[in-house]
């Protein structure tokens, strides 16, 4: 956490406002998200005319809240009223038609905070890769020529490249782990607790389940990802050696012995490499394994809130699924950050 934390700091700031923004942004897309999906509660009222729906409701002022949980109480009262109203004005199908309209106007909004956030990402990605190459670049023009003579040049032009692109993904994972899917978990978790407290406190319990799996195999990765770049270098100082040497190898007959020679490294990096990306793979099956289990349960333990306590109404409890099923993205990048970060690092320290 310490090591890339320090290179957010080396070469992040300069963009500072680029990330600003896409902060702000993915703040309001967040809101955006709860509310738009908060139409599905009317929308299902209407189309199965339940009890809430059908029972007259009568408006409750808004300085009477004086809590929290009267505040939710209070906002979901008076937006049935509305609706009632609506119905008894435009008729049923009219207003279903308003509400779905509603739904898709916010959604808009919300797609295009979405957009705007990851826009503004983009500065930052482009801007920190031309950084580190021209760092790069500088430092290769300040070296000695005694430093050439013993680092071969395949390392040097492997760590323009290919590492770059991996540092490179290393930080904007960080930055999604640290700016935007936090807003995104924590706006959603706070709306968990609003619907209905006990069935989110039931599903904390798988949380951390999750998170192990996740950890256990990042720390696996970073393993194979140093292992893979010293195989990388060694394939492209072949290259450069070869190149540099052709008449000599032509000279004495020696194309078979390099080419048995270079097959022997460069298979040995595709082994390694393939036990990375298998793994880095892994990363999504297993997180849609885990979020499925855990709607399955949540909708059991739901389900016996809904029927048989009666805690919370079928529409709100198919609210509370949309919004737990919303979640799941953002732990899912989460994870994959933290597959993505080592391996970064892992380039970085070679």
């Amino acid at each position: 956490m310490k090591e890339f934390l320090r290179v957010l700091r080396r070469f992040v700031p300069p963009y500072k406002k680029y990330l600003i923004l896409s902060v702000v942004f993915n703040i309001l897309s967040a809101i955006l998200n709860i509310f738009s999906f908060a139409t599905i509660i009317p929308i299902l009222n209407i189309l199965f005319e339940t009890n809430e729906s059908a029972k007259p409701v009568s408006y409750i002022a808004w300085s009477s809240i004086t809590s929290i949980g009267q505040l939710v109480d209070v906002v979901t009262n008076n937006l049935n009223y509305y609706v009632q109203q609506m119905i008894v004005s435009w008729g049923a199908t009219n207003t279903l038609l308003a509400v779905g309209m509603l739904l898709a106007f916010m959604t808009m909004l919300k797609t295009l905070a979405y957009f705007l956030s990851s826009a503004s990402i983009i500065p930052i990605r482009t801007g920190v890769v031309r950084d580190i190459r021209n760092q790069m670049y500088n430092k290769i023009n300040q070296l000695s020529l005694g430093f050439f003579s013993e680092e071969r040049k395949g390392d040097i032009i492997a760590r323009m490249s290919g590492d770059v692109q991996e540092i490179e993904n290393s930080i904007m994972s960080s930055l999604d782990m640290l700016f935007k899917n936090p807003i995104l978990i924590i706006a959603y978790f706070i709306t968990l607790i609003i619907v209905s407290w006990q069935l989110t406190l039931f599903t904390i319990i798988f949380v951390p389940i999750f998170g192990w799996f996740m950890g256990y195999v990042g720390r696996k990765l970073k393993q194979n990802s140093i292992k893979a770049q010293a195989l990388w270098s060694d394939t492209m100082s072949q290259v450069e050696e070869t190149l540099g040497g052709l008449r000599i190898i032509k000279a004495f007959c020696a194309e078979e012995k390099m080419n048995a020679r270079f097959d022997k490294v460069n298979s040995a990096y595709r082994n390694d490499i393939m036990k990375v990306n298998i793994r880095q793979q892994l990363a999504h099956p297993m997180s849609e394994f885990l979020g499925t289990v855990m709607i399955v349960i949540v909708l059991w333990f739901g389900g016996i809130l809904v029927l048989n306590n009666q805690v919370m109404q079928g529409p709100t409890f198919i609210y509370y699924l949309v919004m737990l099923y919303s979640i799941i993205n953002p732990l899912k990048d989460f994870s994959r950050a933290g597959y993505n970060i080592p391996k970064g690092l892992a380039r970085w320290n070679v």
